[in-house]
C-alpha cells in the first residue's frame, strides 16, 4: 500500500499547485472571443455605436453590463493570460488561463459566494482535477502521469478516507481511518496476482491472499 501513500502525496501536491495556479490567474484573463461577443452586443444596443471590429490589440479589456458594472475582463500581464466572469454580486465565479511559460493552465469553478468548488489543469504535462465542499475543504482529487493515475476522497477535514489508483499495470483499493491511517485495502498486480489487506487491533498489517 506504499504506492497508494506516494500517490496520495502526489495528488495532493498536484491539487495545490492547481490552486496556486488558479490564484495566480484570477486578475487575468484567455478567449478574446469572447470579449468580442460582448462588444459586439454592446454595440448593437448603442444604435449609433454600433462597429465592426476586425483587430483588437490590448492588455486589458473588460466587459461591463448596462449598468455599468464589470461583469467579465482578460487580460495579460508577465505572469500569464486569463479570463474573469463575475456574477451579479462582482464575485468571480469562473476563471481559466495560462502561465507565461506555458507549463500550467488551468480552469476553476466557483459559487455564488465566489468560494472555488471545482478546478482542473495541466502542470508541466500532467492533469489534475479537484472538487472542494462548501466550506472550501478539498473533498476529491484526481491525477495521473504516464506510469499511472488515481482517485482520493476526504472528508469534510481533508482526511483521505479512500483511493483508487493504477500504476504500471498494478491496481489498488484502499479505505483510510478517521485520522488518515490505512485500514484495508485490495490490490492485483500486473502479473494477476492479488489480495486484500487489513491492519489488525496491534497496528499490524495482515495480508490475505
Amino acid at each position: 500500500m506504499d504506492s497508494l501513500a506516494r500517490k496520495k502525496i502526489t495528488l495532493n501536491e498536484r491539487m495545490e499547485k492547481l490552486e496556486q495556479q488558479n490564484r495566480r490567474l484570477k486578475n487575468y484573463m484567455l478567449l478574446l472571443l469572447f470579449a468580442l461577443m460582448g462588444l459586439a452586443l454592446v454595440g448593437a444596443k448603442s444604435g449609433p455605436n454600433d462597429g465592426q471590429f476586425r483587430q483588437i490589440v490590448a492588455q486589458k479589456i473588460t466587459i461591463a453590463n448596462d449598468a455599468g458594472k464589470e461583469v467579465m475582463y482578460i487580460g495579460t500581464s508577465d505572469e500569464g493570460t486569463g479570463l474573469n466572469i463575475l456574477n451579479k454580486t462582482g464575485e468571480k465565479v469562473l476563471s481559466l488561463g495560462i502561465n507565461a511559460d506555458e507549463r500550467g493552465t488551468g480552469m476553476m469553478v466557483a459559487d455564488k459566494e465566489g468560494l472555488p468548488r471545482f478546478g482542473f489543469g495541466m502542470d508541466d504535462g500532467l492533469p489534475s482535477l479537484a472538487i472542494t465542499d462548501k466550506n472550501g475543504k478539498k473533498i476529491l482529487a484526481l491525477g495521473g502521469d504516464d506510469r499511472g493515475y488515481g482517485l482520493v476522497i476526504m472528508d469534510e477535514n481533508e482526511v483521505e478516507r479512500a483511493g483508487v489508483g493504477f500504476k504500471e499495470g498494478n491496481t489498488g483499493v484502499a479505505i483510510y481511518d478517521d485520522s488518515g491511517k490505512y485500514v484495508r485495502g485490495m490490490i492485483r498486480q500486473a502479473d494477476g496476482t492479488h489480495y486484500t489487506s487489513y491492519v489488525d487491533e496491534n497496528g499490524k498489517e495482515i495480508i490475505v491472499r
